[in-house]
């Protein structure tokens, strides 16, 4: 009876070291199905009430390239603050809610003040504060049902993919088997003959959630592209934030 019991104990000793091999190395990733992956997803999602960090962004458009640092501050599902300078000098403020956005541009004393259509002008792409704020954080940019996609292994990664034909667009969500938080996530519009891609690297754990240290943003259409690189410098949740914003007097409102 000793003897079977220590044989017992060995074979649950092993095979919980086979399990926790399954946990940390993403190369023995195995299938999952769909309905498991978001629901994973979904509970490791962005839960902070707030966002801090200091970012390096390089925003490149055609032959247009900018280097930016910005300043950014974000309440869960109420506000984005951004404040971007250029070698030290200010040249824009930002505030976004869901459902206004606003900025000024120190250099040339203009602002802004409207929906998003502006942001989605800028970026070529649909665009909402849901889909910036989850795209900032490592987040699915759109909302998922498990009764929609297929799951696979691809590139060591958990792939999603509908499961039915689209006539408006192609959804790609690689998701991360250890943290299930986004990789990459592209949506091919096949009206528009446009694509967004949104790529995720280095995350880390700050606090209880994860977050990454770069994305960067694709967006192309027949006739642009835009490629934004965003890099994490420092980053910090969960304090209580303040949102100054004040549009300086003499700018000009601007369509």
């Amino acid at each position: 009876m000793k003897f079977k019991s220590l044989f017992f104990i060995a074979a649950f000793v092993i095979f919980s070291c086979g399990s926790n091999k399954n946990l940390t190395d993403r190369a023995a990733v195995v299938k999952e199905s769909s309905k498991r992956v978001l629901k994973n997803h979904y509970k490791n999602t962005f839960d902070e009430a707030t966002l801090k960090g200091d970012l390096k962004v390089n925003f490149k458009k055609g032959n247009d390239s900018k280097n930016f640092s910005v300043s950014l501050r974000m309440q869960k599902d109420e506000t984005i603050w951004m404040s971007g300078s250029i070698f030290g000098f200010p040249v824009l403020k930002a505030l976004i809610t869901p459902n206004r956005v606003s900025y000024y541009i120190k250099p040339l004393k203009t602002y802004y003040e409207g929906d998003f259509k502006s942001l989605q002008a800028l970026l070529g792409s649909e665009l909402n504060f849901s889909m910036l704020q989850n795209m900032l954080v490592g987040d699915a940019i759109l909302p998922l049902k498990s009764k929609n996609f297929d799951s696979r292994i691809d590139q060591e990664a958990h792939l999603l993919t509908l499961n039915k034909e689209n006539p408006l667009a192609n959804l790609f969500f690689w998701i991360h088997p250890l943290h299930y938080k986004i990789e990459k996530q592209k949506i091919e519009s096949l009206r528009k003959k446009s694509a967004l891609s949104i790529s995720y690297k280095n995350y880390k754990k700050v606090k209880d959630t994860h977050l990454p240290s770069q994305i960067d943003v694709r967006a192309e259409d027949e006739k642009n592209q835009v490629l934004i690189r965003v890099q994490y410098k420092s980053v910090s949740v969960g304090k209580k934030l303040s949102f100054p914003y004040k549009i300086p007097s003499g700018y000009k409102k601007i369509n």
